[in-house]
C-alpha cells in the first residue's frame, strides 16, 4: 500500500466559520493489484491547515511534537493509517493569541532562529493565529527617539539589559542590567524579520508594539514643557517616565514609531502597549482615565487606521483596589466597540470577564496564563480548563477565542497541550479518554498503569483551586531554589505520596521503546524532580523540628539528607538538555560574537560577553540588586544552578543554624542574609562554563536516585 498526504487550502464552506476537514481516499490499480490511500487535509487559511495536520498526527499517527522531546514510532510514510471516517472540525475560536510580554524575557530572550522556527512551527501545528511579536523594537526605539534628537548613549540610559527588556517595555523598570549595544538592536532587527516572515507564511497576524507613553527621562532637556509625570516605583525600581497623552509630544511619538514599524517590518494592523502594567495611573478621575485610552487609541489610529489595541487585561487582576467597577468602565469607554481586543489574561484563576460584564462589549479571550517567572514544578487546573472556556464562550458573545499566556514555556506539556485543543472544543472533553489517548501518543503505547497515575496527577496536581493558585501565583515553589528561612510554610496543596508514587511506577516501566522516547526520559525526570523537591520540604520541617528542640544528633542527620537531596536534584536535571543552565548562559553569550563566528565552549567568556552574562544569570536569581524583593522570581531547577547556586545557599544556612545550636544562641537571620546575598552576589557576577550538553540517561538516574534516598 502506498500512501499520499495532499494539504489543501480551499474556499468550499465545509463550515460556516473556520475549519479543517481530514479524510481519505483508497485508490486501487487494476493492473498492480496494490491500493494507494491518499490523506487529504483541507482547511481555510494556512493556520487551520496546520492545526488539520497536528490532529491527523495526534489522534491518528499517535505522534507527540513538543518543547520536552518528539515521539513518532511512524518513520516512513507506507505506515501512516488511513482515516476511516471523514472528520470535520469547526474551529470555534476566531482568534487563538500565543504568548506574554514576559515570556520574551523568561524564555525567548536568548533564542536564536533556528529555535524560533521551531517554534512557530509548533504555533502553526497548535492553530495559534495571532501570536506575540515583540523582538527587535528596541531598533525601532532606537530611530524614533534619534529622530526627535535623543543621543544614543541616552536611548541606550532608557533601555534595559535584555533579560530585562519586556519590563522597560512595559514602563516598569529603566536601564538595568545596560548599556544595550548597536549589534544587539540590529541583529535583533533582523531576527525579528525572519520570524515576522514565517508567521505570515502560515496567515498569522503577529501582534506589533506599539506607544504606551513610556519615554527616556532625557527627553524632558529637549522638551521641558512636556506632559510628563513619573509613576509609582515597582518593586523598589526607580519611577520610571510617563508622557500623558493629551500632551500633543504624545501622538508625534506614536506616529513615528508606527510609521518606522511598518517600514521595517510591515503591519498586520494589532498592537499590544500596556499602558499601567502593575502600574498606578496618575489619577483615578473616571474622566482622565476614558481620555487616556480614548486618546492613545486615536493617536494610534491617526498613525494606522486599521490599528486594533491588544491589550492585556492583567492589570485588573493585580491592582483591584484601584480598578474598582466605575474606573474599569470608565477606562474601556474610551475606546470603541472593535478598537480592543482584551487578553483576560489569568482566566485559569483570576478571570475578569466575569467581574467587568464581559469587558463592556468589547472583544476579548480567554487566555491561561499559568506559569510565573518560568518557576519549575509540576502544576496546573487541568478540569477547570478543559470546562470553563466553554461555559465562557456560552455567556459570552463577544468572546472571539482563546490564548496562551504564560510568563514562561518549555514545562507542563500535559497543560499547554489540552489549553491549545480548547480553541477548537465546542464541548468538554472526557479526561480519561484524553489523558489515554495523551500517553499513547506521549510514550507511543498505552500502558494502563501509567494512564493510571496521570489520571492520579490530574486529580490531584493538575487540579490547584483557584484560592490556592491565586495566592501562590503557579507552581508550588521549591524549598530547593528559595533563599533559606526558618519560617517556610507546607505549600503543597495535594497529598505528596501522589508524586512519590508516580515515580515508583514509572521507574518500574520496562518497554525498551517506551524508555527509548525523549518524551518519556523527560517526564520521569521531571516526576523524580517534583518528588524530590516535596521530599526535601518534609525533611527541612523534620530539620527545624531538631532545631526547636535542640536535638543536634538529629539535625546533622537531616542536613545531610537535605543536601544529598540537593545533589540528587542536579544529577536528574543534568540528563536533560532542556534543563541545563549551560545551555541557557551559552546562548547568552553567543549573541555577543559576529555572526560569523561561533565560538567553542571553552572559549565563550569574554570581556565582550559579561553583560549577557550577568543578565541571563542576574533574572534567574537576584532579579535586580542584592537585597532585589524579587530574588528567586524566575527560578529554575537546573543542572549547575542547583549545584553551585542553590546548594551553597543551603549549605552556609545549615552550617549557621548548626552554629547556634552549639552555641547555644539565637539565628541570626539579618546576618545570615547579609552573608548569603554576599554569596548570591558573587555568583551572578562569575562566568564560569557550564555543560550544554546532557550527562546520564534520566531513567537509570532516576532509578539509582531511588536506590540510593530508599523512599520506597
Amino acid at each position: 500500500m502506498t500512501l499520499f498526504f495532499e494539504l489543501k487550502i480551499s474556499n468550499t464552506q465545509y463550515s460556516k466559520g473556520q475549519y479543517y476537514y481530514i479524510s481519505t481516499d483508497v485508490i486501487t490499480s487494476q493492473l498492480s493489484n496494490s491500493s494507494t490511500v491518499i490523506v487529504h487535509i483541507t482547511a481555510d487559511n494556512g493556520v487551520n491547515l496546520a492545526m488539520g495536520l497536528q490532529h491527523y498526527l495526534k489522534y491518528y499517527c499517535q505522534c507527540s511534537y513538543s518543547w520536552n522531546g518528539d515521539q513518532c514510532a511512524i518513520q516512513s510514510f507506507d505506515q501512516l493509517p488511513p482515516v476511516p471516517e471523514p472528520v470535520l472540525v469547526p474551529v470555534v475560536s476566531n482568534f487563538r493569541y500565543y504568548m506574554n510580554v514576559c515570556t520574551f524575557g523568561y524564555s525567548t530572550v536568548w533564542w536564536n532562529w533556528s529555535r524560533w522556527e521551531r517554534e512557530i512551527d509548533w504555533m502553526a501545528l497548535n492553530g495559534y493565529n495571532l501570536p506575540l511579536a515583540f523582538v527587535g523594537q528596541e531598533y525601532i526605539w532606537y530611530k524614533v527617539f534619534s529622530q526627535i534628537g535623543l543621543s544614543f548613549e541616552q536611548i541606550t540610559q532608557w533601555l534595559t539589559g535584555p533579560a530585562f527588556l519586556p519590563w522597560n517595555r512595559m514602563g516598569n523598570v529603566n536601564n538595568w542590567g545596560g548599556p544595550i549595544t548597536m549589534d544587539w538592536l540590529e541583529k535583533q532587527r533582523d531576527l525579528q524579520i525572519q520570524i515576522l516572515t514565517r508567521m505570515r507564511a502560515y496567515g498569522m497576524k503577529p501582534v506589533l508594539p506599539g506607544f504606551a507613553g513610556h519615554i527616556p527621562g532625557a527627553i524632558q532637556t529637549l522638551f521641558p514643557t512636556a506632559n510628563v509625570s513619573i509613576l509609582s516605583t515597582w518593586c523598589e525600581f526607580n519611577g520610571t517616565f510617563y508622557l500623558d497623552p493629551s500632551d500633543p509630544l504624545f501622538g508625534k511619538i506614536t506616529q513615528l514609531f508606527i510609521t518606522e514599524l511598518i517600514g521595517v517590518f510591515g503591519t498586520d494592523h494589532y498592537y499590544n502597549f500596556d499602558p499601567f502594567n502593575e502600574l498606578a495611573p496618575p489619577s483615578s478621575d473616571l474622566g482622565f482615565l476614558k481620555q487616556t485610552s480614548q486618546q492613545m487609541y486615536n493617536n494610534m489610529l491617526a498613525a494606522d487606521p486599521k490599528a486594533v489595541w491588544v491589550l492585556q487585561g492583567w492589570f485588573i487582576v493585580d491592582y483591584p483596589e484601584f480598578w474598582q467597577a466605575n474606573q474599569t468602565q470608565a477606562w474601556f469607554s474610551g475606546v470603541p466597540i472593535g478598537g480592543f481586543i482584551v487578553l483576560d489574561l489569568w482566566s485559569d484563576v483570576a478571570p475578569a470577564w466575569n467581574i467587568t460584564e464581559y469587558f463592556y462589549g468589547h472583544y476579548w479571550l480567554w487566555c491561561m496564563l499559568h506559569n510565573f517567572g518560568g518557576r519549575s514544578g509540576m502544576y496546573g487546573r487541568i478540569p477547570f480548563i478543559a470546562t470553563n472556556p466553554i461555559i465562557a464562550r456560552s455567556l459570552s458573545d463577544n468572546m472571539m477565542g482563546t490564548g496562551l499566556t504564560p510568563e514562561a514555556i518549555e514545562q507542563n506539556v500535559v497543560v499547554y497541550d489540552l489549553m491549545s485543543e480548547m480553541a477548537w472544543r465546542s464541548t468538554a472533553p472526557d479526561l480519561e479518554e484524553w489523558i489515554t489517548q495523551y500517553t499513547n501518543r506521549r510514550y507511543g503505547k498505552i500502558m494502563p498503569e501509567v494512564v493510571e497515575v496521570w489520571m492520579s496527577m490530574v486529580d490531584t496536581v493538575f487540579n490547584a483551586t483557584a484560592y490556592w493558585a491565586r495566592r501562590n501565583m503557579g507552581a508550588p515553589e521549591s524549598f530547593i531554589a528559595l533563599r533559606p528561612s526558618i519560617n517556610f510554610g507546607d505549600n503543597v496543596f495535594y497529598d505528596p505520596s501522589v508524586m512519590f508514587n508516580a515515580w515508583h511506577v514509572f521507574s518500574l516501566v520496562n518497554d525498551s521503546y517506551v524508555i527509548s522516547t525523549e518524551t518519556f526520559q523527560f517526564d520521569i525526570s521531571e516526576i523524580t524532580m517534583q518528588a524530590l523537591s516535596n521530599f526535601f520540604m518534609d525533611t527541612y520541617f523534620n530539620l527545624i523540628k531538631s532545631y526547636n528542640v535542640s536535638d543536634i544528633e538529629s539535625f546533622q542527620r537531616e542536613s545531610i539528607t537535605m543536601m544529598e537531596t540537593i545533589s540528587f536534584m542536579d544529577l536528574i536535571a543534568s540528563t536533560q538538555p532542556e534543563l541545563q543552565l549551560g545551555v541557557w548562559t551559552y546562548r547568552a553569550r553567543l549573541w555577543a560574537y559576529p555572526d560569523n563566528e561561533t565560538p567553542s565552549l571553552q572559549n565563550s567568556s569574554n570581556s565582550a560577553t559579561l553583560p549577557y552574562e550577568f543578565n541571563a544569570r542576574n533574572q534567574l536569581t537576584l532579579w535586580g540588586p542584592s537585597d532585589s524583593v524579587l530574588h528567586d522570581y524566575a527560578f529554575k531547577l537546573w543542572g549547575g544552578l542547583i549545584s553551585d547556586f542553590y546548594g551553597p545557599r543551603w549549605n552556609l544556612f545549615l552550617k549557621t543554624l548548626l552554629q547556634s545550636l552549639e552555641n547555644r544562641i539565637p539565628f541570626d537571620a539579618n546576618n545570615f542574609i547579609s552573608n548569603v546575598q554576599a554569596l548570591e552576589q558573587q555568583w551572578v557576577l562569575e562566568s564560569t562554563i557550564y555543560p550544554i550538553l546532557p550527562f546520564g540517561q534520566g531513567y537509570n538516574t532516576s532509578r539509582y536516585i531511588q536506590s540510593q534516598l530508599q523512599i520506597f
